[in-house]
């Protein structure tokens, strides 16, 4: 440095330092990103984990509820499509291309913008922007999001590595026994349809073999994961190994009844509810228990067994996917999420035969005595009377934007590096408010465009403050599904639902003092509903909501057996 002053060379120095101190820290910084692990159940109800009051022993997720967040009010879209598209992209489903459920889409909906069926190109997925941000992405289990093109499929939206069944549902064995005749579900590997799946495939064992698999490629990456593994179970058909169903063998002779009153004591006694909460009134017109045969109350003890067993599998093959990330030291800086993808499902396999037109020659394909439910050429459901106590103590289920469809278990374990105490937490968020919080915990932002067209803005609200500090904020909401209408403000919420499940116009509810939805304050309130309604029809324009020229099973009158 001759010629340089000692003034100078200092000054030199000490842009040096600061500038290397700066890029070091950027780059530590990138590097030691959390990892993000999003795990979903399929059609599970809110009690049905011991953590909010189930007697299903589910140790591993409960373990993550013991020592991280457990919310008490998250809320999802009633079915499963428009749930998915709004957590993969922070927005409405109505835009993002999931405006209903397209296998019964109305004819006046075909053809519209965010009715495509499929997770549109009008928003960016949470799997695109972080494998731009430098993550390594996987996804294993359901997708539901677009079957029919590459360009539809999770390896053409993002995520690096997949396993993942397209369709809504199938057998959980090798099989692959559709759930509608005639619609096939095919399975796809990294964006190509696979002919056939290994003669031990069970659904929940292969989805996390994948993701450990995918994690363990990977293993000396200095790249962050974001991991989504979307379980197929409880999902219908109810399929188990049998070791898991013996576990559960006369655990249910009581009845549904029962079993959701035991639950509504132990959700009081977890303070997941008040002390004074009371059950939605079990629906008249469904069987009742008492004026059951004994084979008939076996045979619905059996599907609620195999129930069972599928949830402690799933919670078991949790573990496994935890003991990995302790083993190899990712654990303590990775982000967990559990969540199910609506409320429990009253569909039964008869429904589902319904939509294919050929139900009488589908359901006589299989074998459903009580030997073999649960197992290979099997089909059965829980049927609305279980997802009734599933749901405790909530109004209905799956398919209707009520308590019981649309609240739903929620548990996060945030990075050890935030010191988060844990414990219950009580506000409103929904679930398009997982990829902002995703986005933010990985310094990733979102684009404006991307692959040379333009985006949407997200419109989740970001909660890793809120979960940082055990807080919460005011949130509002609106949704619609098949007809059915709803807003949420606070603790008010309007509901707009056909007869026999409503009025057939706006009621008015007070969820802080009335959760299950069975005080109607719509007379004793008329400016707060006239309010939320104007709330509701705003967000129906912004959304591009269209409502259907016809009712869907969800909303015609019920049949025996059927909400």
């Amino acid at each position: 440095m001759n010629g340089i002053s000692r003034k100078s060379q200092l000054l030199y120095l000490f842009i040096f330092i600061t500038v290397y101190a700066c890029t070091t820290k950027k780059e530590e910084t990138t590097e030691s990103r959390p990892n993000i692990l999003l795990i979903m159940a399929d059609d599970a109800g809110y009690s049905d984990f011991s953590s909010y009051g189930g007697e299903i022993p589910t140790p591993n997720i409960d373990a993550l509820a013991s020592e991280g967040l457990q919310l008490t009010d998250f809320h999802v879209a009633p079915n499963c499509a428009p749930t998915r598209s709004a957590l993969l992209s922070g927005m409405d489903n109505h835009l993002a291309g999931l405006g209903t459920m397209y296998e019964v889409i109305a004819e006046n909906q075909r053809g519209k913008r965010g009715y495509e069926g499929y997770l549109n190109f009008d928003v960016v997925s949470v799997a695109e922007v972080l494998q731009e941000s430098g993550y390594n992405t996987y996804m294993a289990g359901k997708w539901h999001l677009g079957a029919k093109k590459e360009e539809t499929r999770p390896h053409a939206r993002g995520f690096d590595r997949t396993f993942s069944m397209l369709a809504g549902g199938a057998s959980h064995w090798s099989d692959n026994t559709p759930l509608i005749p005639g619609k096939a579900s095919p399975y796809s590997v990294n964006g190509k349809i696979i002919k056939e799946l290994p003669s031990d495939f069970y659904s929940s064992k292969n989805y996390t073999d994948s993701i450990i698999s995918y994690i363990k490629a990977d293993a000396k990456s200095e790249k962050p994961f974001f991991a989504y593994l979307a379980f197929t179970a409880p999902h219908n058909p109810l399929h188990a190994p049998k070791e898991y169903i013996e576990k559960y063998k006369g655990k249910y002779e009581n009845g549904w009844v029962e079993l959701a009153q035991e639950r509504l004591k132990r959700m009081q006694a977890l303070n997941l509810v008040p002390s004074d909460q009371e059950l939605f009134p079990y629906p008249a017109w469904l069987e009742q228990w008492d004026n059951l045969t004994d084979e008939q109350k076996a045979s619905r003890s059996r599907d609620m067994e195999v129930y069972a067993a599928m949830i402690d599998y799933m919670d078991m093959s949790i573990g496994r996917v935890i003991d990995h990330l302790k083993k190899t030291g990712a654990y303590d800086n990775t982000m967990i999420v559990f969540v199910s993808d609506n409320g429990a499902s009253k569909t039964t396999i008869m429904d589902y035969a319904a939509l294919g037109g050929e139900v009488e020659a589908h359901l006589k394909s299989f074998d459903n005595s009580n030997e073999n439910k649960g197992f290979p050429n099997s089909a059965t459901d829980i049927g609305p009377a279980w997802a009734w106590a599933a749901n405790t103590p909530f109004r209905l289920t799956k398919g209707y934007p009520t308590e019981g469809g649309m609240r739903v278990p929620c548990i996060v374990k945030m990075p050890n590096s935030f010191n988060i105490v844990p414990t219950q937490l009580d506000g409103f968020s929904y679930i398009s408010d997982l990829m902002p919080t995703f986005l933010e915990l990985a310094q990733a932002e979102h684009p404006s465009e991307y692959k040379g067209h333009p985006v949407l803005p997200m419109q989740g609200i970001s909660q890793l403050s809120n979960w940082t500090n055990r807080s919460t904020q005011e949130r509002e909401f609106g949704f619609e599904i098949y007809g059915m209408l709803t807003y949420r403000s606070a603790e008010w919420k309007i509901l707009k639902l056909p007869v026999p499940y409503g009025t057939a116009e706006w009621q008015l509810y007070n969820l802080k003092n009335d959760m299950s939805e069975q005080i109607d304050l719509a007379a004793e309130n008329p400016e707060k509903l006239k309010e939320l309604i104007e709330k509701y029809e705003d967000y129906a324009k912004k959304n591009g909501v269209v409502l259907p020229d016809k009712a869907v099973a969800y909303a015609k009158p019920p049949k025996l057996k059927s909400f």
